[in-house]
């Protein structure tokens, strides 16, 4: 009998253990310091250095985004071409990774591949918020393997503004933490409800106390992007109390406390609406 009792008690901790991905997340009272496509007022965006320079301010995400190339490559990039961030021409899903990997950003960089983000992101404490930029529901499994096979899926959002491919992350797997920033930021609370996802991202201005509280009341965490400002980034920490700040300068996190450690913002504003 006290055998059985056991045997019972040790499968309701291995249970426990293998879906507590989402409870690793978010911590009771604390707000996720967020890198937005890592530090792109320090380094070029989207790139390693980018996301390492994020970390080295102490971070506790870094936020990137994710497209694919015309041989089924993962990579990183934010917009639909290279155009604005690199030394080339074109759409990402026209080009072949060998022709991606030729491309240089304004600093000299090569854009990376999602493999190559993760192996570097491994070794470090950091959680990551992958925001899927492709339409198609059908990526959903390609990715999660890959943010698998580096054991990162522990700390790891999967973000969208494509409610579709919201649904798709819940549909593979309800224990992964999704997240969606819809087009239009005040439906975010409704697909959340509809798909049952874990988390919206709001854009700053939207993210007014009433809408997060009741976003939160609902059982939602909430998370703005993205705030360039101390003193807002205060406001929502202290005032608000979301659960993520995303932001272009993560120093801002250190005025924002107080250590004096923190450089000037570089200046760069909050971006429009369905370009996070």
């Amino acid at each position: 009998m006290k055998v059985k009792f056991l045997l019972m008690i040790a499968a309701v901790v291995f249970l426990a253990a293998g879906f507590g991905a989402k409870a690793e997340i978010w911590k009771e009272g604390q707000t996720l310091r967020i890198g937005h496509r890592g530090a792109r007022a320090l380094a070029d965006e989207n790139t390693i250095e980018s996301i390492m320079k994020a970390i080295e301010t102490g971070v506790d995400y870094v936020e990137f985004d994710v497209r694919r190339t015309k041989d089924d490559v993962y990579v990183l990039m934010h917009d639909p071409t290279v155009d604005r961030t690199t030394d080339g021409k074109g759409k990402v899903s026209e080009m072949t990774i060998a022709e991606f990997k030729k491309l240089k950003t304004r600093s000299g960089y090569t854009p990376p591949t999602l493999e190559e983000v993760l192996a570097a992101l491994k070794p470090t404490r950091a959680g990551i918020i992958l925001d899927i930029k492709l339409k198609d529901p059908k990526c959903v499994p390609e990715i999660f393997a890959a943010v698998d096979r580096y054991g990162l899926v522990d700390r790891a959002i999967f973000e969208t503004s494509y409610p579709r491919v919201a649904n798709a992350v819940e549909k593979f797997n309800s224990e992964l933490v999704s997240a969606i920033y819809p087009s239009w930021p005040r439906s975010a609370l409704r697909y959340a409800r509809k798909y049952k996802l874990d988390s919206i991202a709001l854009y700053h201005p939207f993210a007014r106390p009433r809408y997060v509280k009741k976003a939160k009341k609902d059982g939602f965490k909430v998370m703005v992007w993205t705030v360039n400002n101390a003193k807002s980034i205060e406001r929502f920490e202290d005032k608000v109390k979301v659960d993520g700040i995303l932001t272009d300068d993560p120093r801002l996190f250190q005025q924002q406390s107080g250590c004096g450690c923190g450089k000037k913002s570089s200046g760069m504003m909050g971006e429009s609406p369905g370009r996070i």
